[in-house]
């Protein structure tokens, strides 16, 4: 049998031990009732928080069922604190600049999370010791260590430019960083059979007026979860998206099945300061939100990965279907480039039920034929 192994993963920006491999009835009873274990859906694999003698305890509990094995630890600075505890400080300039120049609360929260993360991997050297050299290897640690998405990549390098740039006044020859290749990924689209499958399965109020809102108006979880109950407009069924993406203000639509659901929502909950609002009179949680959403997903036998953004790609690419003109979907999403928009056009089943694939037509020929012979 082959051993389990423990390996250094990093999930929701925090180090954690990976157990990969097959585990016996016995091992697995064993890992069950270890503190805090956990199953990624998206690593596909169970983990636990890193600590410096988690690696030890895990050996003690598994290795009388199986063989136990670690490995890639060797890449890995087990004595880098913890990117998101607070052991260290960003520059206070860093976030007055953000706010001096407006950014959009979302970007403001990325950008001192990503560079907080950024000076977790450069400790003991501080943000006055960044250069080149530093910044290239941060790139080679992101993708071979940690794995991160291109996404996140890209997100890493904004902030870090920014910081060099902005806050420090450097000429950008002392901080132009190779861009990764961009990725071709076609987005996850939810059929409206899976949509109404879905909102059948969310019994929930303030769940299904959450998915309501998110689907019929295309909004990004941010969005959603920034609304006020005084920007819903019922008059002009309207919903007014305020410091959006770019910090751009926008309106989109307002379904009339969406603000039934809405209106018996805010009766219930009586929301104050937040449409979604979640412990402490914050908004809800962009994790809570997901979680219900594949939750539900599964519920109603929904095998697509889906998120709160498997949504918003399923709102625009219905629309297309539907025969909207494609100028109306990017601004119903505040895209600023129509081409971000047109990348539905290759998910859309428009124009496609019109062309028969050779196979059919050549199996409805063979069929032909043997009735003539009948």
């Amino acid at each position: 049998m082959k051993p389990v192994v423990l390996e250094p993963l990093w999930h929701e920006d925090k180090l954690n031990i990976a157990i990969r491999g097959w585990l016996e009835k016995d091992a697995f009873r064993a890992l069950n009732n270890f503190p805090n274990r956990k199953y990624s859906s998206t690593h596909k694999c169970y983990y636990i928080p890193y600590r410096p003698d988690a690696i030890d305890a895990l050996k003690k509990i598994l290795s009388p069922y199986i063989a136990i094995e670690e490995a890639g630890w060797e890449r890995t600075s087990k004595d880098v604190p913890d990117p998101l505890m607070n052991v260290l400080s960003i520059p206070k300039e860093f976030a007055e600049t953000l706010d001096r120049m407006r950014y959009s609360r979302a970007t403001k929260e990325n950008y001192l999370s990503q560079f907080k993360i950024f000076l977790s991997f450069i400790y003991p050297k501080t943000a006055e010791e960044i250069d080149q050299s530093i910044i290239h290897r941060y790139m080679l640690y992101l993708v071979n260590d940690r794995k991160a998405s291109l996404s996140s990549q890209n997100q890493a390098i904004n902030a870090i430019k920014f910081y060099l740039e902005k806050v420090m006044r450097q000429p950008r020859t002392c901080y132009y960083i190779d861009r990764p290749r961009e990725e071709d990924k076609l987005p996850v689209v939810m059929s409206e059979q899976e949509i109404r499958l879905l909102f059948h399965h969310t019994i929930n109020l303030k769940h299904k007026c959450l998915l309501y809102i998110l689907y019929s108006a295309g909004l990004r979880i941010s969005e959603v979860l920034h609304l006020k109950p005084t920007d819903i407009d019922a008059d002009r069924s309207l919903i007014y998206i305020r410091g959006a993406k770019h910090n751009k203000d926008r309106i989109t639509l307002l379904s009339k099945v969406a603000y039934q659901v809405t209106r018996q929502y805010l009766d219930v909950y009586k929301p104050q300061m937040w449409l979604f609002e979640g412990t402490g009179n914050r908004p809800y949680s962009q994790r809570s939100v997901n979680a219900i959403i594949k939750r539900n997903a599964a519920k109603a036998g929904i095998t697509k990965n889906v998120s709160a953004h498997t949504l918003r790609h399923s709102f625009a690419t219905h629309l297309l279907e539907q025969g909207t003109d494609l100028r109306y979907i990017q601004n119903l999403l505040g895209h600023e480039s129509s081409r971000t928009t047109e990348r539905y056009t290759h998910i859309t089943n428009k124009g496609l039920n019109r062309i028969t694939s050779p196979l059919d037509r050549l199996w409805n020929e063979k069929i032909n034929e043997d009735d003539r012979e009948i």
